[in-house]
């Protein structure tokens, strides 16, 4: 799947920063907004895994915490962290709304593979965190990805089956999301040094993720404290 790409395009964004002599802090307050383009949604906060006909909006950060009331999440964003305004978020995922010129979120969801809505890095190369919604039909993978615990599966798999990695897998655990219970699972990727918890929530024919980078000297548990 093609979210997996995602795992490590933060880190290669901050090594190319670094290495460029460039700031990845440019327009720090130009964050993700909601536009008046944008689908409302149809479905309730506690839509059910059996749900398919789900549509989404954008979510919007205010006073250091994005937000996005159609997956039902809150992610502060800690002082040390940047979140990336939509042309950094542009940049780093080829196949995001704005590459494409579509203007409407839900549009781009319908019409591409994923589609992210929020990035934030820590400019020391100790972290980022993404959030995507993923098209399993334009994915192929609708029916053979049934639900959430399956979808991490297939994503397993797909990272196992990387020659230039050398994944471990946790089990997949319950991870709370105010008042939703989502999956995740932790892939350490000994080979490069970058660890990765993936967050999902399965929709029918979307998944929603939230996908944590972050390097084998970091505590995870500082970041995900701030999801929820």
């Amino acid at each position: 799947m093609k979210l997996r790409i995602g795992l490590l395009s933060c880190f290669l964004l901050l090594a190319g920063c670094s290495q460029n002599g460039s700031d990845p802090r440019i327009n720090e307050t130009a964050v993700p907004t909601s536009s008046s383009t944008v689908v409302e949604p149809t479905t309730s906060a506690d839509t059910t895994e059996s749900d398919t006909e789900s549509s989404f909006e954008r979510g919007s950060i205010v006073e250091n915490v994005y937000t996005n009331e159609s997956l039902n999440i809150n992610i502060e964003i800690p002082d040390n962290f940047v979140a990336l305004s939509d042309e950094q978020l542009n940049a780093l995922v080829t196949t995001s709304a704005e590459s494409k010129g579509i203007d409407n979120f839900q549009e781009a969801i319908e019409s591409q593979a994923v589609t992210y809505d929020f990035g934030m890095v820590d400019p020391s190369g100790n972290g980022s965190v993404l959030v995507g919604i993923e098209n399993l039909v334009l994915e192929g993978a609708q029916g053979l990805v049934n639900d959430a615990n399956e979808y991490l599966n297939f994503v397993k798999a797909g990272l196992s089956g990387n020659a230039n990695t050398d994944y471990t897998f946790s089990d997949i655990y319950d991870f709370q999301m105010v008042n939703d219970t989502w999956k995740a699972i932790n892939a350490m990727d000994s080979a490069n040094g970058v660890n990765s918890t993936i967050i999902v929530k399965y929709y029918g024919q979307y998944v929603a993720s939230i996908i944590y980078n972050y390097t084998e000297t970091t505590d995870p548990s500082v970041v995900l404290s701030y999801i929820y």
